[in-house]
């Protein structure tokens, strides 16, 4: 698949944004997810086996997996417009935004996730028991073991372990490399480059697939404020402020 060699200047920060074909995108999209889901499937049994919540091989795989192919992928990008490994000029969406502004879209888009977050729970349910109801107990559940039941400390060690990666490490990174790198680089297709990007972040989260539709639509409203307002900063907020509530919630 060949780079398109036309260009355009970002806004924002000045830099020349080079354009993906969209099968490349695609792929792009969807190599980190799926590298993950196999290593994660490997792995998962292993963990339980020895008594430890299916959740700490997801942990490992975001950190020795997921997070390194996605920055990894950057910095490659970096070290070839700069000569050296660096995120300089491959990070978009970097313009500026009034403080009141940050507070309104945060506000919404937490209040859009949580609503479709409720809305969508009896499809997701669904899905979950009766379309999906094939998958291994460790794709539903991080507490999912072989063995004994683990023990409340261990169980606890593991959702703070979550609440770092998957609240800060995880959404950070999946950011600059979605919204932030991928994104503005189809953005020949005006408007449909934020249903382009939402529809296939929640593809690329292989491991949960009765989530899609709930992935899907609570990733497009951020994705179309960042396209729209060419500012990635509020949807790193936004997914991380997600992403910790949503693990706070399961330490309680």
């Amino acid at each position: 698949m060949e780079k398109s060699t036309v260009q355009f200047t970002d806004d924002s920060s000045g830099a020349m944004i080079g354009k993906d074909s969209l099968p490349k995108s695609t792929l792009l999209h969807l190599m980190p997810g799926a590298v993950q889901v196999v290593v994660f499937i490997l792995l998962a049994p292993f963990v339980m086996s020895f008594g430890y919540p299916a959740g700490f091989a997801f942990i490992g795989t975001n950190i020795f997996v997921g997070i390194p192919i996605m920055l990894g992928y950057l910095l490659y990008q970096g070290k070839k417009r700069n000569g050296k490994l660096s995120l300089r000029g491959v990070i978009y969406n970097r313009k500026p935004m009034p403080i009141w502004q940050y507070a309104a879209f945060f506000v919404l888009l937490i209040a859009v996730a949580f609503a479709v977050l409720f809305l969508t729970a009896p499809i997701n349910e669904y899905l979950s028991e009766s379309v999906f109801s094939w998958l291994p107990a460790y794709f539903k559940s991080s507490t999912a073991t072989f063995a004994r039941e683990p023990t409340r400390s261990l169980i606890l060690i593991m959702l703070l372990l979550q609440f770092v990666t998957d609240g800060l490490a995880v959404p950070i990174v999946e950011e600059l490399y979605y919204r932030g790198h991928l994104m503005p680089r189809v953005d020949y297709i005006l408007w449909a480059a934020p249903i382009f990007d939402a529809f296939l972040f929640a593809i690329h989260h292989f491991w949960q697939p009765y989530n899609y539709l709930l992935i899907f639509l609570i990733v497009l409203p951020q994705a179309y404020v960042v396209w729209r307002k060419q500012n990635i900063y509020i949807a790193i907020m936004v997914h991380c402020a997600a992403n910790m509530i949503g693990a706070t919630l399961d330490i309680i």
